[in-house]
Protein backbone atom coordinates (compact mmCIF):
# COMPACT_ATOMS: atom_id res chain seq x y z
CA UNK A 1 0.00 0.00 0.00
CA UNK A 2 1.44 3.09 -0.74
CA UNK A 3 0.20 6.88 0.27
CA UNK A 4 2.77 9.41 -0.08
CA UNK A 5 3.20 12.83 0.29
CA UNK A 6 3.56 14.64 -3.01
CA UNK A 7 5.09 18.27 -3.69
CA UNK A 8 3.24 20.32 -5.68
CA UNK A 9 4.34 23.93 -7.44
CA UNK A 10 7.58 23.83 -5.52
CA UNK A 11 5.88 23.16 -2.05
CA UNK A 12 1.99 23.16 -1.53
CA UNK A 13 1.77 18.81 -0.67
CA UNK A 14 -1.06 16.75 -1.56
CA UNK A 15 -2.10 13.18 0.36
CA UNK A 16 -3.22 10.66 -1.73
CA UNK A 17 -5.35 7.65 -0.52
CA UNK A 18 -3.82 4.50 -0.47
CA UNK A 19 -4.42 2.47 -3.69
CA UNK A 20 -3.72 -0.96 -4.55
CA UNK A 21 -0.24 -1.49 -6.86
CA UNK A 22 -0.51 -1.05 -10.32
CA UNK A 23 1.66 -2.00 -12.85
CA UNK A 24 5.31 -1.24 -12.87
CA UNK A 25 6.25 1.61 -14.74
CA UNK A 26 8.93 -0.97 -16.69
CA UNK A 27 5.86 -2.88 -18.18
CA UNK A 28 4.67 0.41 -20.08
CA UNK A 29 5.74 -0.20 -23.39
CA UNK A 30 3.81 2.77 -25.50
CA UNK A 31 2.48 5.66 -25.62
CA UNK A 32 -0.13 6.43 -28.21
CA UNK A 33 -2.00 9.72 -29.30
CA UNK A 34 -5.56 9.06 -30.94
CA UNK A 35 -8.75 11.34 -31.21
CA UNK A 36 -11.59 9.17 -29.20
CA UNK A 37 -15.14 9.70 -31.19
CA UNK A 38 -16.54 11.19 -28.64
CA UNK A 39 -14.74 14.03 -28.23
CA UNK A 40 -12.92 16.53 -30.73
CA UNK A 41 -9.52 17.09 -27.94
CA UNK A 42 -6.74 14.40 -27.75
CA UNK A 43 -6.53 11.65 -25.54
CA UNK A 44 -3.45 9.65 -24.69
CA UNK A 45 -3.77 5.79 -24.07
CA UNK A 46 -1.58 4.03 -21.94
CA UNK A 47 -1.26 0.40 -22.65
CA UNK A 48 0.29 -2.43 -20.12
CA UNK A 49 1.39 -5.72 -21.09
CA UNK A 50 -0.56 -7.36 -18.12
CA UNK A 51 -3.42 -4.83 -17.81
CA UNK A 52 -4.62 -2.44 -19.72
CA UNK A 53 -5.24 0.68 -18.09
CA UNK A 54 -7.19 3.79 -20.36
CA UNK A 55 -6.23 7.03 -19.11
CA UNK A 56 -8.06 9.73 -21.55
CA UNK A 57 -6.63 13.57 -20.35
CA UNK A 58 -9.46 15.89 -21.92
CA UNK A 59 -8.59 19.40 -22.30
CA UNK A 60 -10.46 22.30 -23.53
CA UNK A 61 -9.35 25.70 -24.13
CA UNK A 62 -12.34 27.77 -22.48
CA UNK A 63 -13.96 31.09 -22.56
CA UNK A 64 -12.28 32.46 -19.19
CA UNK A 65 -15.43 35.38 -19.17
CA UNK A 66 -17.09 32.37 -17.58
CA UNK A 67 -17.38 31.76 -13.82
CA UNK A 68 -15.82 29.18 -12.91
CA UNK A 69 -17.20 25.94 -10.53
CA UNK A 70 -15.50 22.28 -10.18
CA UNK A 71 -18.84 21.60 -8.58
CA UNK A 72 -20.71 22.39 -12.00
CA UNK A 73 -22.08 19.79 -14.38
CA UNK A 74 -22.51 21.33 -17.57
CA UNK A 75 -24.21 19.98 -20.47
CA UNK A 76 -23.01 21.15 -23.58
CA UNK A 77 -26.66 20.83 -25.76
CA UNK A 78 -26.80 19.64 -28.78
CA UNK A 79 -28.97 23.16 -28.94
CA UNK A 80 -32.21 22.69 -30.12
CA UNK A 81 -35.10 24.63 -31.81
CA UNK A 82 -38.05 24.98 -29.37
CA UNK A 83 -40.47 22.45 -31.73
CA UNK A 84 -44.24 23.48 -32.60
CA UNK A 85 -47.37 22.25 -32.02
CA UNK A 86 -48.27 18.30 -29.86
CA UNK A 87 -44.26 17.49 -28.96
CA UNK A 88 -42.11 19.29 -26.50
CA UNK A 89 -38.53 18.92 -26.54
CA UNK A 90 -37.13 17.97 -22.76
CA UNK A 91 -34.51 18.58 -21.22
CA UNK A 92 -32.48 16.55 -18.56
CA UNK A 93 -30.74 18.29 -16.13
CA UNK A 94 -29.26 15.31 -14.41
CA UNK A 95 -29.39 12.95 -17.23
CA UNK A 96 -31.20 10.12 -15.12
CA UNK A 97 -33.40 10.00 -18.19
CA UNK A 98 -36.07 11.30 -16.19
CA UNK A 99 -36.88 14.97 -17.95
CA UNK A 100 -36.90 18.08 -15.99
CA UNK A 101 -38.06 20.94 -18.21
CA UNK A 102 -40.08 20.58 -21.53
CA UNK A 103 -40.65 23.12 -23.84
CA UNK A 104 -42.81 23.87 -26.81
CA UNK A 105 -44.34 26.50 -29.40
CA UNK A 106 -48.43 27.08 -30.08
CA UNK A 107 -49.72 27.20 -32.93
CA UNK A 108 -50.37 29.85 -34.67
CA UNK A 109 -53.88 31.89 -33.62
CA UNK A 110 -55.08 34.35 -36.25
CA UNK A 111 -58.32 36.81 -36.56
CA UNK A 112 -60.79 35.93 -39.04
CA UNK A 113 -60.83 38.73 -41.09
CA UNK A 114 -58.83 38.11 -44.87
CA UNK A 115 -56.34 39.25 -45.08
CA UNK A 116 -55.93 38.65 -41.07
CA UNK A 117 -55.20 41.40 -39.13
CA UNK A 118 -53.04 39.54 -36.52
CA UNK A 119 -51.59 36.16 -35.61
CA UNK A 120 -49.94 35.58 -32.77
CA UNK A 121 -47.64 32.31 -31.76
CA UNK A 122 -46.12 31.65 -28.04
CA UNK A 123 -43.17 30.05 -26.91
CA UNK A 124 -43.16 27.81 -23.42
CA UNK A 125 -41.26 26.69 -20.88
CA UNK A 126 -43.23 23.99 -17.74
CA UNK A 127 -41.13 22.69 -14.80
CA UNK A 128 -41.69 19.08 -14.63
CA UNK A 129 -43.11 17.26 -11.39
CA UNK A 130 -41.87 18.86 -8.39
CA UNK A 131 -39.26 21.12 -10.19
CA UNK A 132 -39.54 25.01 -10.46
CA UNK A 133 -38.78 27.96 -12.68
CA UNK A 134 -38.17 31.66 -11.73
CA UNK A 135 -40.34 33.86 -13.60
CA UNK A 136 -41.28 37.28 -13.33
CA UNK A 137 -44.96 38.97 -13.48
CA UNK A 138 -46.34 36.92 -16.55
CA UNK A 139 -42.80 36.07 -18.44
CA UNK A 140 -40.02 33.57 -17.27
CA UNK A 141 -37.42 35.33 -15.88
CA UNK A 142 -34.53 36.25 -18.55
CA UNK A 143 -31.04 36.63 -16.13
CA UNK A 144 -28.07 38.01 -17.81
CA UNK A 145 -24.35 36.00 -17.05
CA UNK A 146 -23.22 36.15 -13.37
CA UNK A 147 -26.65 36.84 -12.06
CA UNK A 148 -27.30 34.24 -9.19
CA UNK A 149 -29.71 31.69 -9.25
CA UNK A 150 -30.67 30.36 -5.61
CA UNK A 151 -33.22 30.06 -2.87
CA UNK A 152 -33.10 34.03 -2.62
CA UNK A 153 -34.34 35.42 -5.65
CA UNK A 154 -34.89 39.56 -7.19
CA UNK A 155 -37.62 41.67 -5.35
CA UNK A 156 -39.50 41.02 -8.35
CA UNK A 157 -39.23 37.28 -9.34
CA UNK A 158 -40.31 34.06 -7.89
CA UNK A 159 -40.17 30.15 -8.00
CA UNK A 160 -43.09 28.97 -9.99
CA UNK A 161 -43.57 25.12 -10.71
CA UNK A 162 -47.08 24.84 -11.91
CA UNK A 163 -48.25 24.83 -15.68
CA UNK A 164 -47.11 26.91 -19.32
CA UNK A 165 -44.79 29.69 -18.77
CA UNK A 166 -44.15 32.10 -21.89
CA UNK A 167 -40.87 32.45 -22.94
CA UNK A 168 -41.56 35.01 -26.12
CA UNK A 169 -44.52 35.57 -28.31
CA UNK A 170 -44.49 36.54 -31.64
CA UNK A 171 -46.90 38.31 -33.65
CA UNK A 172 -47.33 39.28 -36.84
CA UNK A 173 -50.68 41.31 -39.11
CA UNK A 174 -50.89 40.37 -43.22
CA UNK A 175 -53.31 43.55 -43.30
CA UNK A 176 -50.88 45.71 -42.05
CA UNK A 177 -47.80 44.60 -43.00
CA UNK A 178 -46.31 44.54 -39.11
CA UNK A 179 -44.69 42.34 -37.26
CA UNK A 180 -43.01 41.92 -33.92
CA UNK A 181 -42.59 39.83 -30.43
CA UNK A 182 -43.04 40.25 -27.12
CA UNK A 183 -41.94 39.31 -23.51
CA UNK A 184 -38.26 39.61 -22.02
CA UNK A 185 -36.33 37.74 -24.77
CA UNK A 186 -37.94 39.99 -27.09
CA UNK A 187 -35.56 42.82 -25.79
CA UNK A 188 -32.84 41.18 -24.34
CA UNK A 189 -32.66 38.49 -27.08
CA UNK A 190 -30.68 36.26 -25.26
CA UNK A 191 -30.20 34.94 -21.35
CA UNK A 192 -30.42 32.55 -19.05
CA UNK A 193 -33.35 31.28 -17.25
CA UNK A 194 -32.95 30.18 -13.66
CA UNK A 195 -34.62 26.56 -12.78
CA UNK A 196 -34.54 24.56 -10.20
CA UNK A 197 -34.94 20.86 -9.80
CA UNK A 198 -35.03 18.16 -6.42
CA UNK A 199 -33.24 14.90 -6.64
CA UNK A 200 -32.59 12.58 -3.85
CA UNK A 201 -30.05 14.92 -1.52
CA UNK A 202 -32.31 18.14 -1.95
CA UNK A 203 -33.03 20.75 -4.31
CA UNK A 204 -30.57 21.71 -6.69
CA UNK A 205 -30.14 25.16 -9.02
CA UNK A 206 -29.23 25.98 -12.61
CA UNK A 207 -29.59 27.53 -15.75
CA UNK A 208 -30.74 27.13 -19.46
CA UNK A 209 -29.07 29.33 -21.69
CA UNK A 210 -31.39 30.30 -24.01
CA UNK A 211 -31.16 32.41 -27.39
CA UNK A 212 -34.62 33.59 -28.78
CA UNK A 213 -36.31 29.84 -29.66
CA UNK A 214 -33.14 28.30 -29.42
CA UNK A 215 -32.25 26.44 -26.32
CA UNK A 216 -27.99 26.03 -26.39
CA UNK A 217 -26.82 24.61 -23.45
CA UNK A 218 -27.17 24.23 -19.66
CA UNK A 219 -25.76 22.86 -16.04
CA UNK A 220 -26.77 23.01 -12.65
CA UNK A 221 -24.67 22.95 -9.19
CA UNK A 222 -24.32 19.51 -7.85
CA UNK A 223 -24.26 20.64 -4.35
CA UNK A 224 -27.92 20.60 -3.36
CA UNK A 225 -29.51 24.33 -1.97
CA UNK A 226 -25.81 26.11 -3.79
CA UNK A 227 -26.64 28.75 -5.43
CA UNK A 228 -25.05 28.83 -9.21
CA UNK A 229 -23.95 31.77 -11.55
CA UNK A 230 -25.99 32.55 -14.78
CA UNK A 231 -23.46 30.85 -17.53
CA UNK A 232 -20.86 29.32 -14.47
CA UNK A 233 -19.38 26.15 -16.39
CA UNK A 234 -16.11 24.11 -15.24
CA UNK A 235 -13.35 25.54 -17.27
CA UNK A 236 -10.72 23.06 -18.05
CA UNK A 237 -7.24 23.57 -18.59
CA UNK A 238 -5.22 22.22 -20.93
CA UNK A 239 -2.67 19.27 -20.05
CA UNK A 240 1.06 18.67 -21.17
CA UNK A 241 1.85 14.79 -22.04
CA UNK A 242 1.88 12.53 -19.17
CA UNK A 243 4.56 10.44 -17.63
CA UNK A 244 4.90 7.23 -15.93
CA UNK A 245 7.76 8.48 -13.64
CA UNK A 246 7.10 5.71 -10.90
CA UNK A 247 5.20 2.49 -10.56
CA UNK A 248 1.59 2.46 -10.62
CA UNK A 249 1.03 6.17 -11.15
CA UNK A 250 0.15 8.54 -13.90
CA UNK A 251 2.01 12.51 -13.36
CA UNK A 252 -0.55 15.57 -15.05
CA UNK A 253 1.29 18.46 -15.52
CA UNK A 254 -0.72 21.75 -16.51
CA UNK A 255 0.14 25.53 -16.97
CA UNK A 256 -1.15 27.40 -13.80
CA UNK A 257 -2.29 30.83 -13.02
CA UNK A 258 -0.60 31.88 -9.43
CA UNK A 259 -3.52 32.39 -7.25
CA UNK A 260 -6.15 30.04 -8.42
CA UNK A 261 -7.02 26.90 -7.48
CA UNK A 262 -7.34 23.73 -9.45
CA UNK A 263 -9.19 20.30 -9.09
CA UNK A 264 -8.99 17.10 -10.94
CA UNK A 265 -11.87 15.51 -11.78
CA UNK A 266 -12.35 11.88 -13.30
CA UNK A 267 -15.10 9.09 -14.60
CA UNK A 268 -14.85 5.90 -15.25
CA UNK A 269 -16.35 5.91 -18.87
CA UNK A 270 -16.18 8.52 -20.90
CA UNK A 271 -19.97 9.44 -21.43
CA UNK A 272 -20.63 8.88 -17.35
CA UNK A 273 -22.03 11.74 -16.18
CA UNK A 274 -21.16 14.16 -14.32
CA UNK A 275 -17.52 14.32 -13.44
CA UNK A 276 -16.31 13.14 -9.94
CA UNK A 277 -13.63 15.89 -8.30
CA UNK A 278 -10.86 13.74 -6.77
CA UNK A 279 -10.74 14.46 -2.73
CA UNK A 280 -7.95 17.58 -2.96
CA UNK A 281 -7.50 21.05 -4.66
CA UNK A 282 -4.56 22.24 -5.66
CA UNK A 283 -3.72 25.68 -5.44
CA UNK A 284 -1.29 27.29 -7.74
CA UNK A 285 1.69 28.97 -6.16
CA UNK A 286 3.76 28.72 -9.56
CA UNK A 287 2.46 28.77 -13.61
CA UNK A 288 3.31 25.12 -13.83
CA UNK A 289 1.46 22.40 -11.42
CA UNK A 290 1.66 18.62 -11.60
CA UNK A 291 0.48 15.81 -9.70
CA UNK A 292 0.87 11.91 -9.58
CA UNK A 293 -2.43 9.97 -9.62
CA UNK A 294 -2.74 6.17 -8.75
CA UNK A 295 -3.72 4.24 -11.85
CA UNK A 296 -6.18 2.03 -10.18
CA UNK A 297 -9.24 0.96 -12.81
CA UNK A 298 -9.08 -0.50 -15.71
CA UNK A 299 -10.38 2.65 -16.96
CA UNK A 300 -10.11 5.94 -15.89
CA UNK A 301 -10.59 9.63 -17.64
CA UNK A 302 -8.83 12.51 -16.30
CA UNK A 303 -9.13 16.31 -16.54
CA UNK A 304 -8.49 19.44 -14.77
CA UNK A 305 -10.29 22.47 -14.56
CA UNK A 306 -10.45 25.76 -12.45
CA UNK A 307 -11.54 25.27 -8.76
CA UNK A 308 -14.30 28.04 -7.27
Amino acid sequence: MHNPAHALDGGTTILFHAARHSPAASDVHRYAMRASKHVSQPATTITHTMKRIVLVLLFTVCSHWAWSQSTIAYTDGPAFQIPSEFVPATIDLDHDRSPDFSLISSIPICTMDVPTSGCSSSFYVTALGTNALLIQTNYAAVLSAGDWVGPDTSTNGVWWGGGNVTLLTWWWSQRYGTSGSTGPLATLVEGYLGVCFSSADGMHYGWVHVRQTVVINWAYETRPGVPIRAGARPVPVPLASPEAVRPGYLRLKAATEIGKAYQVQVRGDLDAFPWTNLNFVIPATTTNMMVDLPMTAAAQFFRVVEAD
